[in-house]
């Protein structure tokens, strides 16, 4: 597989989950301004304690794991091919964190109607769409020159 095949279904997961979250906001503003789903402000409090106590380990975890995974296994004997295969597996654990803390805002938002989950989603978005998947995050992360990447190289 080349690694352009390899980047390009990274790019394709990456887009995907950071639609499914966008889109699940979206529908949740519109179902809560309109009246369709009735919020319930009481357990308002509670949830944001539960938030802050999900926001930070999921970002940290997420990050540990990502680099255990690329620290562990970046071996020098492997092909540029498998070190981009352990991106993509990296890069989708890190994501996975990310993206669970902003569907839990956004379905806190869904149960209180508290504005403050819609800006902690978007923040989650924000955060998410800076882990944007490149070749130059590959090339930093497993400490390879730019000038050795030859994204139309294939193993096969």
């Amino acid at each position: 597989m080349k690694l352009i095949e390899i980047l390009k279904s990274s790019l394709i997961i990456f887009y995907a989950l950071l639609a499914g979250q966008t889109f699940f906001l979206l529908i949740s503003l519109y179902l809560v301004n309109s009246g369709i789903i009735q919020a319930d402000s009481e357990h308002s409090l509670i949830f944001k304690f539960v938030i802050f106590f999900i926001l930070g380990p999921s970002r940290v975890v997420g990050l540990v794991i990502y680099r255990k995974i690329i620290l562990r296994q970046s071996a020098d004997d492997k092909t540029m091919e498998q070190k981009m295969i352990l991106y993509r597996q990296g890069m989708i654990i890190k994501l996975a964190m990310i993206e669970g803390a902003s569907i839990f805002s956004t379905v806190c938002f869904l149960i209180t109607g508290d504005y403050l989950f819609v800006i902690i989603s978007i923040f989650l978005i924000s955060l998410f769409f800076l882990h944007k998947p490149t070749i130059e995050k590959f090339a930093s992360d497993f400490n390879i020159p730019l000038s050795q990447i030859d994204l139309k190289q294939s193993n096969s």
